[in-house]
């Protein structure tokens, strides 16, 4: 143990019981835990063998993947400075944090860092069943949370996991490993380690894409960007037991686009972004907080790009309509069997209750649409 209630994991055994992916068919949301049990990791990598899975550009051995580590801290072990407050010191520095909880989900929870310079500001994380979104808050030893049900005090419920990336030895590249698709950096380019993707491939056929926003903050550069998806995919597939990353790609603020769910840009596989609609939805998510910053020009334009790709690969407008009909329990914004009219590229909020992908975020679906449609026009034969 180091300091009060620390666990370092260096690394997932394969078969170890994490708990099982979000799926189409699912009931689980991008930030939502399923305790049923998972395949072996090895019935899940022999799936992957199926699939036309990306490799790096550049010729020669693939480096081995940076090795991400993570500490979990349960609060109830943690300080309380003043009232409904708990601070935490972690001995092993982390770059990108979350929160999980067992029962139902805070009606609030806000987490703040401190750095050389102090505590940083308040921000709030958007929590579901199960797991909070992560945050990435640069290099860190020290975390104050607050979160509330029903207006009383539930940290003392809450675990913190804070995830250390890891370093790459040298900076990922951008290739083009699927034709016709725009460049991105694969998994294998951004670091993925592939004995951590324990998710059994599940195969769709792609009806419309769906834009999200990682949440978090914006306060990164383009730099640390192969750092933040490693991070994200740590917490989704390790963390919160997904066995694989959520979204099937992701863009950051300077439009470089990477990789995400194993076989979502090769071929058609069920993502796990969108509450009740992961089956026939290719989920793209923007890297950071749309919700008060607008998106930049690149990242709409890469947006737009890979939405225009995936969705012309299957003969499905830019600027059309769907129907899909909803997979999610009683609750949700659409309960199962419900048939919703959706356009062809929506907002995650068009299909569950979440702010995602922000305002201003949202407010960029016209111009995604338009540019993607006008994409899919100048490539016809």
């Amino acid at each position: 143990m180091i300091g009060s209630g620390l666990i370092l994991v260096l690394r997932q055994e394969a078969g170890v019981d994490k708990g099982h992916p979000p799926s189409s068919r699912s009931e689980v949301s991008p930030m939502r835990f399923r305790s049923a049990r998972p395949r072996l990791a090895a019935t899940a990598l022999l799936t992957m063998a199926v699939l036309p899975i990306s490799e790096p550009a550049a010729a020669g051995p693939t480096p081995e993947p940076p090795e991400a580590q993570t500490v979990r801290i349960p609060l109830r072990d943690a300080a309380t400075p003043r009232a409904a407050v708990r601070e935490v010191h972690s001995e092993k520095a982390f770059e990108l944090v979350g929160f999980t909880w067992r029962g139902p989900a805070p009606d609030r929870i806000e987490v703040r860092t401190r750095t050389s310079e102090g505590w940083g500001s308040w921000t709030p994380l958007e929590a579901q069943e199960g797991g909070s979104e992560p945050l990435w808050t640069g290099r860190s030893n020290d975390v104050q949370v607050r979160a509330d049900k029903s207006g009383q005090d539930i940290t003392d419920q809450l675990q913190l996991i804070g995830i250390d990336p890891g370093q790459q030895v040298a900076a990922p590249q951008i290739s083009t490993p699927v034709a016709g698709a725009p460049p991105v950096v694969t998994r294998a380019q951004w670091g993925a380690d592939e004995s951590k993707m324990t998710w059994p491939v599940e195969r769709t056929t792609t009806k419309a894409a769906v834009v999200h926003h990682t949440a978090g903050t914006n306060d990164y550069t383009c730099d640390e960007s192969a750092k933040i998806v490693r991070g994200i995919y740590q917490y989704h597939a390790v963390e919160l037991g997904w066995g694989d990353i959520g979204y099937h790609a992701l863009v950051d603020k300077c439009g470089t686009v990477f990789e995400g769910r194993t076989g979502g840009l090769a071929g058609e596989v069920v993502g796990g972004h969108v509450r009740g609609f992961n089956d026939h939805t290719f989920g793209i998510s923007m890297m950071g907080n749309y919700d008060g910053v607008t998106p930049s020009p690149k990242t709409v334009r890469s947006v737009a790009d890979v939405a225009a790709w995936k969705l012309k690969t299957k003969g499905v407008p830019a600027d059309g309509t769907t129907r899909l009909v909803s997979e999610a329990p009683q609750g949700s914004k659409y309960p199962a069997g419900t048939e919703v009219t959706l356009p062809t590229i929506f907002g995650h909020r068009d299909a569950a209750y979440t702010a995602c992908p922000g305002k201003r975020g949202y407010d960029q679906l016209g111009a995604i649409r338009s540019q993607a449609a006008d994409a899919q026009r100048s490539t016809q034969p």
